[in-house]
């Protein structure tokens, strides 16, 4: 697994995350920390944490930065996951991919507290098989490239520095930063 920095929330980081989040279901109590920030020092990526109020939560990395959420979404609109999936299945070792899926298991696992371990082993086995057993953002890890969604792939591409479909991403998302952090991230 390669590593990981995350900072820690800061004050300034509440609002803006707020700001950021605006529109979407979101609980702050779900960030652990920021994975990634962009040049501004504004959040784009959060460290989540995989099992909130009861149920888990296998979003591990999740995209705060509204620039690229909304650069996600309109390539969602235009194909974007059946693209990528092709993308994969055509260039992307399917052993890469499988492998991917794991690191983002094995560190949903290690993000859960002991107490939250131990509850789900012995009272909620079916939870903690979720948790170990699926791969991004709670995809079911089976045979071919299943992908849930371009937010999730971009998130865990940027946290981790690696994705399967690097090259992919890098060439649809030409930047991964605004001009413009006051119109997406403050006001």
């Amino acid at each position: 697994m390669p590593p990981l920095y995350v900072w820690p929330l800061r004050p300034r980081d509440s609002s803006v995350l707020m700001h950021q989040m605006r529109g979407r279901s979101f609980e702050p109590a779900i960030a652990l920390g920021i994975a990634r920030r962009c040049r501004w020092g504004m959040p784009q990526v959060l460290l989540c944490v995989p099992f909130f109020r009861g149920k888990p939560f296998p979003t591990t990395f999740w995209l705060s930065c509204p620039f690229l959420a909304m650069m996600c979404s309109q390539m969602e609109a235009l194909g974007g996951i059946k693209q990528l999936e092709q993308f994969m299945k055509d260039n992307a070792d399917g052993r890469d991919w499988l492998d991917f899926n794991v690191e983002h298991a094995l560190l949903r696992l290690a993000l859960l507290s002991r107490g939250e371990r131990q509850y789900l082993q012995k009272a909620r086995k079916g939870m903690m098989d979720r948790l170990r057993l699926s791969g991004v953002g709670g995809i079911a890890r089976r045979s071919g490239f299943n992908v849930k969604c371009l937010h999730l792939q971009v998130a865990s591409w940027l946290a981790l520095r690696k994705h399967p479909a690097e090259s992919w991403l890098k060439e649809r998302l030409s930047t991964v930063e605004c001009e413009e952090p006051d119109r997406f991230c403050i006001n």
